[in-house]
């Protein structure tokens, strides 16, 4: 089974789209921040998907919201997609700050 349809399975109230964007979340801190290849990466998918699974709804949904909001919050009021050089906040910072998110809650 596919760690999106892991995922899904784990919290059925998640639509797909936001499961591949929550791993997609993940996956981009993991190569660009954390600088993490091949096996390493493979490994860090796989622990982030157990961690994923293991959270409540009530834990896992500020998380969810975050990403989905700010993390990939890219357009402006007219639904256009804002280049990431004109974001308020870097990549980097809204990538640990969801990390941090998820992380603390219980």
């Amino acid at each position: 089974m596919d760690r999106t349809q892991q995922i899904k399975e784990a919290h059925p109230w998640l639509s797909y789209d936001e499961v591949v964007k929550v791993l997609l979340y993940h996956h981009q801190g993991s190569m660009w921040v954390q600088n993490l290849q091949r096996d390493k990466l493979e490994r860090s998918m796989e622990a982030f998907t157990k961690l994923v699974k293991s959270k409540s709804i009530k834990a896992l949904k500020p998380f969810v919201e975050y990403v989905l909001d700010v993390y990939y919050n890219g357009v402006d009021e007219y639904g256009n997609q804002i280049e990431e050089s004109s974001r308020e906040e870097p990549f980097e910072r809204r990538w640990d700050k969801a990390r941090a998110i998820l992380l603390k809650s219980k």
